[in-house]
C-alpha cells in the first residue's frame, strides 16, 4: 500500500480482528464448558431424583404388598389358633358327655383312638382328709402355674396328634373378615397355600392361581418373602409370597397315675407347631408403571428444559460476544484512525521541514518540539546525509575550480609555449625545446583528463576488477623500481622490508612459495605508485620511504611508511577526497591534482580491502592497506 496511515490501519484492523476473534472464541469456549459442566450436574440431578422416586413408588407397592401379606399371615394364624380351639373343645365336651352318660364308653377306647380322640378319664379317687400328723410335700414352683385341665384327664396321645394335624390341615377364612388395610393402594390378588392342604383364592383369582416354588425359601428359617414381577393370565403384576411357619405352641398336661391311690406324677409338657402358609400378595402393575411413567415424563421434561436453557444461554452468548466484538471492532477503526493521524503527525513535520531543504540552504528546519524515538535516528541520518551533500556541492564546486585551476595553468603554458614559438622563425632544436614544453604541459592535462574520467567510470559503476593471480612481492618491487628515480631526484632513500619469502627467493634468499592473491593487477599497481609517490612528494630531503608486503591470517598487508610533514588531525578524514591537498603550496608540481588518494579509497573498496593511515605531524605518515586473501 502507498499510504503508510492506510496500511497501519489495514494492519491495526486486521490485528484488532484477530485478537477480538481469539478472546471471543476463549471467552466461548470457557463458557461452554460452563456449561456444560452445569448441564451434566443438573442432569445428574433430576436423573438421581427420578431414580430415587421411582424406586419410592416400587417401594411403597412393595411395602403395602408385604405388609398385606404379613396380615394375612397373622389372620390365618388367629383363625387356625380359634378353630384348633374349638375343635378340642368340641372333642372333650364330646368324650365327657359320653363318659357322664355311658359308663361303657371305656370299650369304645379302640374307636376314639383310631379316630384320633383322647383315652377315656379314670373316675377321681376317693377323697382323703390330710393326716394331722403327716403334712404333704410341698413342691416350689419357680414359674406360673399353667392353666391345667381336670386332673382326671390323660395326654393327648401320638395318634390324637396326628388326627389333629391332619384334621386341622388346609385353609379357610372368613370372608367378613377379609378387609386389607391400605389406603387403596395394594395387593388386587392374593393366595394363600398350606401344603399338603388346598390353597385359598381371593375371588379376584378368578380360577387362577400363581405357582408356588419351595426351593425359593431357605428350610428352617420361619419368615421369608421375596418379590418379583410375573403374569397372571394376561395381567401383569407385581407378587411378593411371604413364607409364615407355625409357631411352637407349649401345653402341659398333669402326669398320670400308675394306680390309682398313688399321688399324680409331675406334669408333662408337649410342643406342637401351627400350620406354615405361603401367602402370594399381587397387583397390577398398571398403576405403578403409570406413576413411572409419569416420572419419566417429568424427567425428560426437565433433561429437555435444561438442554434448551444451555443452548439458549450459549446461543445469548454468542450474540453478545458478536455484538460486543462487532462494537469494539468499529469504535476503535474510528478512533484508530484519529489515533494513526495523531502519531503520524511528526512525519508531517518532518516531511515539511525536508521540502524546505534547497540547494542554497542544506539545514533540517525542524522545530524545537522532540521528535519520537522511532523518527530521531532518521532525522539524525538525514542531518548526516544533508551535511554530506552540502559537502559534495562544496567539493564539486570546489572541483570545478580545481580542474579549472589545474587544467588552466598546464593550457596556459602550452598557449605561451605556442605563441612563443609563433613569434618568429626558429631554429630544429629551439622548435624541438619548445615542442616539449608542449607535449609536457599536454601530458599532465592528459593526467589530469584520465583520473577524471577513471572517478567518472567509478561512480557510474563501469569500472569493473579483472582479477588474477597476482604475486603482490613481485608487484611491489616493480613499482619500487619504477619509483626510484623521483625518490633518487629529491634525495630520498627508498627500500622494501619484510619481503615475504618468494621475493627473498628472488634477492638470493631462501624461499617457499608465492604470495599470491586474486586481484586486479592494474588497479593494485596503480594504489602502490600513488601511495609512493604521495610519500615521496610530501617527504623531506634526505627522508626516506619503506614499503612492507606480508600475509598474515588470511590477509595481505602492505605499508608504505615515510618520514615525512606527516598529517594534520583535522586533515585525516579529508584526504581522501576529490582535489583536496593538505599542504596547497605543493600544488604546483603535483600531477595528480588532488585526486591520487581519492582513486586508491575507491579502488581499494572495490577490491574489498580497507585502508588506514597512522600519522604524526612533523614525524611521518603510515597508510595501510588490508586485502583479503582468495
Amino acid at each position: 500500500m502507498n499510504s503508510i496511515r492506510l496500511s497501519l490501519m489495514v494492519y491495526f484492523l486486521g490485528l484488532l480482528a484477530v485478537a477480538l476473534s481469539a478472546a471471543s472464541l476463549l471467552v466461548y469456549r470457557n463458557a461452554q464448558q460452563t456449561l456444560e459442566a452445569k448441564r451434566r450436574a443438573m442432569e445428574q440431578l433430576v436423573l438421581t431424583q427420578y431414580e430415587d422416586r421411582r424406586r419410592e413408588v416400587e417401594a411403597r407397592l412393595d411395602e403395602t404388598l408385604l405388609f398385606q401379606a404379613q396380615y394375612l399371615a397373622g389372620l390365618v394364624q388367629v383363625q387356625f389358633d380359634r378353630d384348633r380351639a374349638s375343635t378340642i373343645q368340641s372333642l372333650y365336651l364330646l368324650l365327657g358327655a359320653s363318659s357322664l352318660h355311658n359308663p361303657s364308653a371305656y370299650l369304645l377306647e379302640p374307636t376314639w383312638i383310631a379316630q384320633g380322640a383322647p383315652p377315656l378319664p379314670v373316675p377321681p379317687p376317693p377323697r382323703k382328709e390330710p393326716s394331722p400328723t403327716k403334712a404333704e410335700p410341698s413342691h416350689k414352683e419357680t414359674s406360673p402355674t399353667p392353666r391345667r385341665p381336670p386332673p382326671w384327664y390323660e395326654p393327648p396321645t401320638p395318634v390324637y396328634l396326628e388326627f389333629r394335624d391332619r384334621l386341622l390341615t388346609g385353609v379357610k377364612l372368613k370372608r367378613d373378615e377379609l378387609v386389607l388395610p391400605g389406603d387403596g393402594e395394594g395387593s388386587d390378588f392374593f393366595q394363600i397355600d398350606n401344603p399338603p392342604g388346598k390353597s385359598y383364592y381371593s375371588p379376584s383369582m378368578a380360577g387362577r392361581m400363581f405357582p408356588l416354588d419351595l426351593n425359593s425359601f431357605t428350610p428352617g428359617q420361619m419368615i421369608q418373602w421375596y418379590f418379583e414381577d410375573s403374569r397372571l393370565g394376561n395381567t401383569s403384576v407385581r407378587r411378593v409370597v411371604f413364607k409364615a411357619s407355625g409357631v411352637d405352641v407349649v401345653t402341659v398336661w398333669p402326669g398320670r397315675r400308675s394306680n390309682r391311690g398313688d399321688p399324680p406324677k409331675p406334669p408333662e409338657t408337649h410342643r406342637f407347631s401351627g400350620p406354615t402358609v405361603y401367602v402370594h400378595c399381587a397387583a397390577e402393575t398398571r398403576k405403578r408403571n403409570a406413576a413411572v411413567a409419569e416420572l419419566t415424563r417429568f424427567r425428560d421434561d426437565e433433561l429437555a428444559k435444561i438442554a434448551a436453557e444451555t443452548r439458549e444461554s450459549l446461543s445469548d452468548l454468542r450474540t453478545w460476544l458478536l455484538g460486543i466484538g462487532i462494537a469494539v471492532f468499529v469504535a476503535t477503526g474510528v478512533g484508530g484512525f484519529w489515533l494513526v493521524r495523531l502519531g503520524l503527525s511528526p512525519v508531517r513535520r518532518m516531511t515539511d521541514a525536508v521540502s524546505r531543504v534547497s540547494a542554497r540552504d542544506f539545514r533540517l528546519p525542524l522545530d524545537e518540539r522532540p521528535l519520537p524515538l522511532e523518527l530521531r535516528p532518521i532525522a539524525q541520518r538525514l542531518t548526516g546525509t544533508l551535511v554530506q551533500l552540502k559537502r559534495a556541492f562544496a567539493r564539486e564546486k570546489q572541483a570545478a575550480a580545481d580542474i579549472s585551476h589545474e587544467l588552466r595553468t598546464p593550457l596556459a603554458a602550452l598557449l605561451t609555449t605556442a605563441e612563443f614559438a609563433l613569434r618568429k622563425p626558429r631554429s630544429p632544436e629551439q622548435y624541438r625545446e619548445l615542442f616539449g614544453d608542449c607535449h609536457a604541459s599536454a601530458k599532465q592535462m592528459n593526467q589530469i583528463v584520465e583520473r577524471l574520467l577513471t572517478l567518472a567510470r567509478l561512480d557510474a559503476g563501469v569500472d569493473r576488477l579483472r582479477a588474477q593471480p597476482v604475486d603482490v612481492a613481485i608487484l611491489a618491487t616493480e613499482c619500487v623500481t619504477m619509483i626510484r628515480p623521483l625518490a633518487e631526484a629529491r634525495g630520498l632513500r627508498l627500500s622494501v622490508k619484510e619481503l615475504p619469502s618468494p621475493l627473498r627467493a628472488l634477492e638470493g634468499t631462501n624461499g617457499d612459495g608465492a604470495c599470491l592473491i586474486e586481484a586486479d593487477p592494474d588497479k593494485l599497481r596503480e594504489v602502490l605508485t600513488n601511495l609512493l609517490h604521495n610519500a615521496i612528494q610530501y617527504n623531506r630531503p634526505g627522508g626516506m620511504v619503506d614499503l612492507r608486503v606480508a600475509r598474515e591470517n588470511g590477509t595481505l598487508e602492505v605499508e608504505v611508511e615515510d618520514t615525512g610533514i606527516g598529517i594534520a588531525p583535522e586533515a585525516r578524514e579529508l584526504i581522501f577526497e576529490r582535489f583536496y591537498r593538505a599542504d596547497p603550496s605543493r600544488g604546483g608540481d603535483d600531477l595528480h591534482a588532488g585526486l591520487g588518494l581519492a582513486i586508491v579509497k575507491e579502488y581499494i573498496d572495490l577490491m574489498g580491502g580497507t585502508i588506514e593511515v597512522e600519522s604524526r605531524e612533523g614525524k611521518g605518515s603510515t597508510f595501510r592497506v588490508s586485502l583479503p586473501v582468495h
